[in-house]
C-alpha cells in the first residue's frame, strides 16, 4: 500500500463514522478490548477518537475521559502512531501514570509486533485482522503488541 492508498485507508475509516451504526460498531469495539480493565481514564489521540470515546460513554457510562494514573489512549487509526505518541506525551506531562495503554480500532499497515511508541506501554489493536495474536519483547524500544 502506498502513502496516498493509506491515507484513503484512514479517511475512510474516520468517514465511515457519520453512520451511527459505524460509529457504534467502533465504540463497541473499543469497549470490548477494554472489557474487564477497572478505574481508568481514556485520552482521545485524535477528533475522530474523540467521537469513538463519545459513543462508548453513552453505551457504557461507567467509562471516563481524561488524565490519570491508569491511562488508556484511544485512537481510530494507526500507521505510524505519531497521533497516540502526541496523546501519550500529553498524558505524562500532566501525570505519572501507573500504566498507559494505547487501543486503537483500526491498523492501516500490517501489525507489526516490534512497534515502537514513545511513551507507551502497551498497543492493543481491536479490528486487527491479524491473527498473530499478542507478542512480548524484552527490548527497550519495543512494547507489547495486541491484536484482537
Amino acid at each position: 500500500m502506498d502513502l496516498v492508498e493509506l491515507m484513503l485507508a484512514g479517511d475512510r475509516n474516520v468517514r465511515a463514522h457519520d453512520s451511527s451504526h459505524n460509529l457504534a460498531d467502533s465504540a463497541r469495539s473499543f469497549l470490548n478490548c477494554v472489557a474487564g480493565w477497572d478505574e481508568f481514564t481514556v485520552e482521545p489521540a485524535s477528533p475522530a477518537a474523540e467521537r469513538v470515546l463519545g459513543a462508548a460513554m453513552m453505551l457504557n457510562p461507567a467509562i471516563r475521559g481524561g488524565r490519570s494514573t491508569r491511562t488508556v489512549v484511544l485512537d481510530v487509526n494507526i500507521a505510524s502512531g505519531t497521533l497516540v505518541a502526541n496523546a501519550a506525551r500529553r498524558v505524562r506531562e500532566t501525570v505519572q501514570p501507573e500504566w498507559l495503554i494505547a487501543v486503537v480500532i483500526n491498523t492501516l499497515t500490517n501489525a507489526d509486533m516490534r512497534w515502537s511508541i514513545e511513551g507507551v506501554d502497551s498497543l492493543f489493536v481491536c479490528g486487527a485482522s491479524s491473527d498473530a495474536g499478542e507478542s512480548h519483547y524484552s527490548s527497550q524500544h519495543s512494547l507489547s503488541v495486541h491484536a484482537l
